[in-house]
């Protein structure tokens, strides 16, 4: 053979060689080729989701003045789903007993447990009982009536409360409209803000400053046909401060609003000012009027001002302000308590209890710390599944040469296929990992998740959502194989915090997209 045709031929072997030196492949299902490329080159991977129940920051079930109630050594419920999420509620008087003098231990020996356990803290202030309404045995006041405000306050408010002590009776019912009250609630509440205003391990706080319960009503008080603060008395003007003082006290936290009656118009004030919205008692199917039925469509429909009330504030919006603020609710009883009336709490009844919750965008469910009976537990673990957010990676593009020093370039496609944004930022950062796993670099972004909404009907198809980003591989990086990672982590950090609904994920929370071959020699 002719020496220029053998020379020919070994050319082309090497550069066949050469085309084969790099390759990007999926998830660890194909093995690792080498190629190298000679030109910029885009290639595409399609990441499989998963069906898991996925326990994330911000939202699902909430442990109710518990901490990890399912693995708790002493008083557990093993049936109770994980938690990302304690709801505590303290009365005026246990943070303030003295005034003056604040109780802060006991809220941040709360804060600090649930963040030793990665889990936030939602919590409410209170100024009233039920009547003869006592303290539990874990409280300091164990076996006292619970007075709500502090009794030095109820001695200036109060008439008939005379002498240095208050009687163990709580049958005072709160005036709200008392300035007295409203210019010490107002002083409490900037102390707590200066505390706890940018506090990061604080999710968010109920407006629950009215009311038996922080409910915004009268109950016990004046019992329970209509105890709804507009029916006795009680008008915008005099209601509309108290959610004001929370937001001056907590300018930088979200701020939820109770979901109150038919016969006062702060709910829908706040939700056009960026509250969000809870209710209690859902999944009441009682015989007779029920909030199911009766109290949650009616309220809704005044909120927008569709009801026969006026409404001097009505939100149209109301329904749609998932989009920006969060939707929490919390059942009337236990789950136990519903299996054991079980002719009214049948399985298709708690299912559209479950399904309610995911139609209002819920992100937050409030179960009351309790055993989940097992006819319940499936429709448990679908709800789970939905609830709040649940982001899915469904493609990535990445174009390059493949060389150290060369762009870097990262399409992804992404869905929210839950019910409701995320309320907090968990930017999306890439990393490149070696084969004994050191991590070579991090690709950081700028994408803001609070953006990716989900579907309006949670029948429907997830929008998708791209996100552009343009790096530049490291000069010194070296010929071998490494994975590109990815993750949605705790702002400022490369800490993952979010678990996709994708295959992939790592011990730490980051979830392998591919794996790349580098050769830079040609």
């Amino acid at each position: 053979m002719h020496a220029s045709a053998k020379k020919s031929i070994a050319f082309k072997k090497m550069s066949l060689q050469l085309i084969t030196k790099l390759c990007l492949l999926g998830i660890a299902t194909l093995p690792l080729t080498p190629l190298a490329m000679a030109q910029e080159t885009t290639i595409t991977t399609t990441l499989s989701t998963i069906d898991n129940i996925l326990i994330n920051p911000d939202i699902g079930i909430t442990e109710h003045h518990s901490f990890n109630i399912k693995n708790d050594p002493w008083w557990n419920q093993p049936t109770h789903p994980e938690t990302s999420v304690v709801y505590f509620r303290w009365y005026w008087e246990e943070l303030e007993p003295q005034k003056g003098q604040y109780n802060f231990k006991l809220i941040d020996d709360t804060i600090n447990q649930a963040a030793a356990l990665g889990k936030t803290t939602v919590f409410r202030f209170m100024t009233m009982a039920g009547v003869d309404e006592v303290y539990y045995n874990n409280s300091p006041n164990a076996g006292k009536k619970i007075l709500g405000i502090p009794c030095w306050l109820k001695q200036k408010i109060d008439p008939n409360t005379i002498g240095e002590t208050c009687a163990d009776d709580n049958s005072y019912t709160v005036d709200y409209k008392n300035p007295i009250f409203k210019k010490n609630l107002n002083r409490f509440l900037k102390a707590m803000g200066e505390r706890y205003n940018n506090n990061p391990n604080i999710l968010r706080l109920d407006v629950g400053l009215v009311g038996t319960w922080g409910e915004w009503n009268l109950a016990s008080h004046k019992g329970y046909d209509r105890p709804t603060l507009g029916y006795h008395g009680y008008t915008d003007a005099d209601l509309l401060p108290f959610p004001k003082m929370m937001k001056e006290a907590f300018p930088n936290k979200t701020l939820v609003m109770y979901l109150g009656s038919n016969d006062e118009n702060i709910l829908s004030h706040s939700t056009q000012r960026n509250y969000g919205w809870r209710a209690d008692c859902i999944g009441d199917w009682e015989l007779g009027w029920n909030h199911m039925e009766h109290g949650y469509p009616s309220t809704f429909e005044h909120a927008q001002g569709l009801g026969n009330n006026h409404n001097s504030y009505p939100d149209p919006q109301f329904l749609q302000r998932w989009k920006e603020a969060p939707v929490d609710f919390e059942i009337c009883y236990t789950v136990d308590e519903w299996a054991a009336k079980k002719d009214i709490y049948t399985v298709e009844k708690v299912k559209q209890t479950f399904d309610t919750a995911l139609d209002m965008h819920t992100s937050l469910l409030n179960l009351k710390s309790g055993n989940i009976p097992e006819i319940y537990q499936p429709l448990l673990d679908d709800f789970l599944k939905k609830v709040g957010y649940r982001f899915e990676l469904n493609t990535v593009e990445v174009t390059s040469d493949f060389k150290a020093g060369s762009p870097f370039l990262i399409s992804s496609s992404w869905k929210n296929t839950g019910v409701a944004p995320s309320y907090n930022n968990y930017p999306v950062v890439w990393r490149l990992r070696d084969r004994n796993d050191k991590i070579i670099t991090y690709f950081e972004t700028h994408n803001d998740i609070r953006h990716w909404l989900p579907a309006d009907n949670k029948e429907d198809i997830s929008p998708q959502y791209t996100q552009k980003n343009s790096f530049t591989l490291p000069d010194n990086i070296t010929d071998d194989h490494y994975y590109l990672d990815v993750a949605l982590v705790k702002p400022n950090t490369q800490q993952a915090a979010i678990k996709l609904g994708v295959e992939g994920v790592r011990k730490d929370k980051w979830h392998q997209v591919k794996s790349i071959y580098l050769m830079n020699n040609y």
